[in-house]
């Protein structure tokens, strides 16, 4: 990555973790070269990127400021482990582009859905969702083609795949497994969530279930870390004589 993309990643890494607060000078341009060890020249080609994105205005004799509003975040909603709460999360965004593909399975891919040796390819469905008309998070569904042939890229924008499953395909739902974690933004991602390549993202990856404790699902989706939030609210509750955490999580989708 040339040094001037690097010293934009950077910059935007210090706005997203409020290290440079919103509508704050950052340093000086000298300050920055200092910092950086870069000329003027490397350090205004990375100013000129961020300021076309509006994320820093200049304003003449004063110096160079964090642009005054964040952008919007969605109202939190409460994730208290139930199924129901996962289609809440969703019906708050505007899905703005469905695609679907078929590929054939990974190694990965065989491990997590369990799948046997005549599993030779899965349906994966590509979903866009904005808010405020900016995008918000990407998501990919994979599914066996047995499940995933009989779901039409119609219906996922304006239903949600979780409602589909349960209601049109009957598909039984007994438990999800999630995980969270930060990830750099590959080409793809970066594109659709309309960020810089490498730029950090929540990935978030969840495997459905369905009786017998098979998996058949696997989502994963991708968030703009500076609109996506996650937060656990812990409180103390006696349980069977003894004192433990109970825990109720808040994301904003």
């Amino acid at each position: 990555m040339p040094l001037y993309q690097q010293i934009q990643e950077l910059i935007r890494h210090r706005i997203s973790t409020g290290e440079y607060p919103y509508g704050r000078q950052i340093p000086s341009e000298h300050e920055l070269c200092r910092q950086f060890h870069v000329s003027r020249v490397t350090l205004r080609e990375a100013f000129r990127k961020l300021v076309e994105d509006k994320l820093l205005v200049k304003v003449a004799g004063k110096g160079t400021f964090v642009t005054p509003e964040p952008g919007k975040r969605l109202t939190r909603v409460k994730y208290a482990g139930f199924i129901e709460d996962l289609q809440e999360r969703v019906l708050s965004l505007t899905v703005a582009e469905v695609e679907s593909t078929r590929i054939s399975p990974t190694d990965e891919l065989r491990t997590v859905l369990q799948l046997g040796a005549s599993a030779t390819e899965l349906v994966v469905f590509k979903r866009l969702r904005h808010i405020e008309g900016e995008p918000f998070s990407y998501t990919l569904n994979y599914l066996p083609a047995s499940i995933g042939d009989r779901i039409s890229v119609e219906q996922l924008h304006s239903v949600p795949l979780l409602k589909i499953l349960r209601e049109d395909l009957q598909i039984p739902i007994v438990r999800a497994h999630e995980t969270i974690e930060a990830a750099p933004a590959d080409p793809e991602i970066a594109s659709k969530l309309n960020i810089a390549v490498m730029f950090p993202v929540m990935h978030m990856k969840r495997v459905m279930f369905t009786t017998k404790d098979r998996p058949f699902e696997l989502v994963e989706t991708f968030y703009r870390a500076d609109k996506y939030h996650y937060s656990v609210n812990l409180s103390r509750v006696k349980r069977g004589g003894a004192w433990r955490w109970r825990t109720e999580v808040e994301t904003s989708a």
